[in-house]
């Protein structure tokens, strides 16, 4: 396989985002002898200006850390909640039979900074005043627009309000790549929470403009809900793959659902790489474990069965349903999305496996006026109907599609690793396990590689075609037509495939080694 470019490698750390600027301003922290902690909070605040389709300080936040200590790693959960009107009577009278993908009723509490803070409290070794700095120049002088950005402007102009609009195509005028984009009130917003501390972000100014203007425009949060925002430490779900021990943040998200893909393929022959027998595997594995998303929802309020879930029994269950040359065609769903994925580790033994998101590309479409802030649309994922377990309540989490992912070896952290893509991120994120576990690729190589997915996602694993990037062989296509999967061929590294990074913390040698998406505008930088 040709690779796109060099796998990054050091001797003192590593860090990979999808955007240059956003890795550039997280391997200054690295060189200034800050932690992998500090170096991706400064470069998620850099994504949020130079991404700010997929992220920003109006999303919320999953961070699974692994310490200096060798204790195990833990989960923050930095994920907002609905508010406190938020009933299936009040979405009715309202007009709506489901949650709306955009507008107010969409939005949930922004959980990032908040996220930022905590994290910086128990592990940082920087200030966030500091590490928001490269983020405050970029959003106040500007910075070039990729591509990804002019494309995400055009196709967001049709849910944008003025805000959002007069930020993003001032006068109606769309930027060509490399046309300078400035967004001065995030800016100032940004130098107001370095300034003063993140609760302006809650309990603060902005957190009171946010939820006034929710309440302004019909939602179910008031600045009362914006204040009382939490987040908090958990333990990380986890299974046993080829000898790693594979973590991933716990319910209100689904990440565990690649977990129990993995642990499902733990003891089968998967061929070669990329071949229709590591394919159809893979993707029936992914099919027995959507078959529980449903279970899936903020632990607050029901009981999650994460043990029987990721438990070596129920994996034994799947690998009993498996057909090993025929596709099955079990009732799934998903939705598509976005969002952004960065890691990070150092030679103190500290690693991050880092996910900030809208939701979808613009999330509500809302920028909340003189604040700059763009909200998100996570509150789209919650269900209306009577017995959903993740039917909307007030101050309730929705089921989340964020993912990142850690595996360990001999209780030391091996890699950090995750994507962006909304409900196809469990796909990308089973075929980077395999890639990095099982095939023994390097960062670099597991990210070059073909990926399949599921075109339509909003079809499902079994319901939709069996997506195939270009890059796969003619006969593994026809191998698996013959199996029953129904073929979509698609353009080579293709963007709604999810854009990955990955940090390889390789133990023996004491060398860090990482890579970056192709589908993206990201690098992987090392020292």
């Amino acid at each position: 396989m040709t690779l796109t470019r060099s796998t990054a490698m050091g001797l003192n750390g590593a860090i990979s985002t999808p955007h240059y600027l956003a890795s550039a301003a997280g391997l200054r922290v690295l060189q200034d002898g800050g932690n992998a902690l500090d170096a991706c909070i400064a470069a998620c605040a850099v994504l949020g200006v130079t991404w700010p389709q997929m992220c920003g300080v109006g999303g919320d936040m999953f961070v699974l850390i692994s310490r200096p200590d060798g204790s195990r790693p833990i989960v923050l959960n930095a994920s907002g909640r609905s508010g406190s009107k938020a009933t299936p009577d009040f979405f009715h009278a309202a007009g709506h039979d489901h949650a709306p993908d955009r507008g107010p009723f969409s939005v949930v509490v922004p959980g990032c900074v908040h996220g930022w803070n905590m994290a910086l409290e128990r592990f940082g070794t920087r200030e966030l005043r500091t590490l928001l700095q490269p983020a405050i120049g970029f959003a106040e002088n500007g910075f070039p627009a990729s591509r990804y950005l002019v494309n995400a402007i055009n196709g967001g102009l049709r849910v944008f309000n003025d805000a959002a609009r007069d930020t993003f195509a001032p006068g109606g005028q769309v930027p060509r790549p490399g046309d300078v984009v400035r967004n001065p009130a995030l800016a100032r917003t940004l130098r107001r929470i370095a300034q003063d501390g993140p609760t302006v972000m809650y309990d603060g100014p902005v957190g009171k403009a946010v939820g006034d203007f929710l309440e302004s425009v019909g939602g179910h949060h008031t600045a009362d809900d914006i204040a009382a925002h939490s987040s908090e430490w958990v333990q990380p779900a986890q299974i046993d793959f080829d000898g790693y021990e594979v973590c991933a943040v716990p319910p209100n998200s689904q990440a565990l659902l690649h977990l129990m893909a993995l642990a499902v393929l733990d003891t089968l022959d998967l061929g070669d790489p990329q071949s229709a027998q590591a394919t159809h595997l893979q993707v029936e594995a992914m099919k027995y474990a959507f078959r529980d998303q449903r279970l899936i929802a903020d632990p607050t309020f029901v009981d999650v069965p994460v043990e029987r879930l990721t438990s070596r029994e129920h994996a034994a269950e799947g690998r009993a349903q498996l057909q090993m040359d025929r596709a099955s065609r079990p009732a799934i769903g998903v939705t598509a999305g976005d969002t952004v994925y960065l890691c990070a580790a150092d030679r103190d033994g500290t690693a991050v496996s880092m996910i900030q998101s809208l939701r979808q590309s613009w999330g509500s479409g809302l920028m909340v006026p003189e604040v700059g802030v763009v909200l998100n649309d996570r509150g789209r994922d919650f269900g209306l109907e009577d017995g959903d377990p993740n039917q909307i309540a007030p101050r309730k989490r929705p089921r989340h599609t964020l993912s990142p992912g850690m595996a360990l070896r001999d209780g030391k952290p091996a890699f950090v690793y995750g994507t962006r893509g909304g409900d196809g991120q469990p796909f990308t994120m089973l075929q980077l396990g395999c890639n990095l576990m099982r095939f023994g690729l390097d960062p670099q190589e597991a990210l070059d590689a073909p990926r399949w997915s599921v075109e339509p996602q909003a079809a499902g694993p079994a319901k939709g075609d069996l997506a195939l990037e270009g890059r796969f062989a003619a006969e593994v296509r026809v191998e698996l037509q013959a199996m029953g999967h129904p073929i979509v061929e698609l353009e080579d590294f293709d963007f709604n495939l999810g854009t990955s990074c990955i940090v390889q913390i390789d133990q023996e040698r004491g060398v860090f080694l990482a890579g970056a998406d192709p589908r993206g505008d990201g690098v992987a930088l090392a020292l």
